[in-house]
């Protein structure tokens, strides 16, 4: 078995061509039938190829470290940014804050070979794309409504907020201020012009745009719903939970402003467990998050079924 695995390995990491790039976020591993997903990736499919991790991986460093690691053995190179729920802190004893957690993260990043920092890659369409990830953190509208996406809304249920897990299990310096402007203010260093063209990630939502679905997303989650096997409409709205308003907790502008100024053509976020492809204002969008496995059988996480796996998004 040891001379299996090792073989296996030697096998996923030979060969250095001109890469796809794919992307995926939300993967949630700490549920068994999503670590299992992604350890049933085929290793032979992206030898040569480069993976965005667009955050929400789990919250536990042990299960962080072996999944970055199994990634590294399928992908030529993994490029990844923390989620939200990376940043919990399940041990109430523990003096160690979200921000230093987050720090922590990267410091295993650098160890296992993942990169946090831009890097310039050579595509099969005889391009070479630079890979911008970008930190980021949701705005609510109470701490800094200005870079917010919040929407109100009439059926807006304000006791909804005790269900947002962050609420309970992430823990802040006292002088953190705009948590939002805190991770963009990480990104000064590299948003900047760039001698290629760009493809940049994060976890959260840059626009406001995105969090609704449009007439493509319902049909394409249509579509989805009937190669499982339903009824192609969906019982409620894509899902949504009645009362709860996402866009409390979806991004924050900081970030689409630094996508704008990098120059990005594509930009790919996770974090709402909806997919989107969409171009806005000349940058496309696109978020293919694994998700549950409630939402992958209703549908609504819809491509994961078409592309077995993470989704291509360069060359287009």
């Amino acid at each position: 078995m040891l001379v299996k695995s090792f073989m296996r390995t030697i096998s996923c990491q030979a060969g250095w061509k001109m890469a796809r790039i794919f992307a995926i976020s939300d993967i949630h591993v700490d549920h068994l039938v999503n670590k299992e997903w992604i350890q049933g990736l085929d290793c032979a499919r992206y030898t040569n190829d480069v993976l965005l991790l667009a955050g929400d991986v789990t919250d536990s460093l042990d299960l962080l470290k072996s999944t970055l690691e199994s990634l590294k053995a399928k992908f030529k190179e993994v490029f990844y940014v923390p989620g939200n729920h990376e940043l919990w802190i399940r041990d109430k004893s523990s003096s160690e804050t979200s921000v230093d957690k987050f720090h922590n993260i990267l410091k295993l990043c650098r160890r296992v070979g993942v990169r946090t920092d831009p890097q310039i890659v050579d595509t099969t369409d005889g391009k070479r794309v630079w890979i911008v990830p970008l930190f980021s953190w949701y705005a609510t509208p109470e701490e800094d409504r200005q870079d917010s996406l919040y929407v109100s809304g009439p059926s807006e249920d304000p006791s909804m907020k005790s269900l947002w897990m962050d609420n309970h299990m992430c823990r802040w310096p006292a002088d953190i201020g705009s948590r939002s402007k805190y991770f963009g203010k990480l990104n000064e260093d590299r948003v900047h012009a760039y001698d290629a063209p760009v493809i940049s990630f994060s976890h959260f939502l840059p626009r406001v745009e995105l969090i609704r679905a449009e007439e493509e997303d319902t049909r394409c989650v249509s579509e989805e719903r009937r190669t499982l096997g339903l009824s192609a409409e969906m019982p409620k709205r894509q899902g949504a939970m009645a009362g709860f308003n996402f866009t409390r907790y979806a991004g924050c502008k900081t970030l689409d402003q630094q996508i704008r100024e990098i120059g990005s053509q594509v930009h790919v976020h996770g974090h709402q467990h909806r997919n989107r492809d969409r171009v806005i204002d000349g940058v496309r969008y696109i978020s293919h998050c694994l998700g549950y496995k409630k939402e992958r059988d209703e549908g609504l996480t819809y491509g994961i079924t078409q592309w077995k796996g993470p989704k291509q998004v360069w060359p287009n």
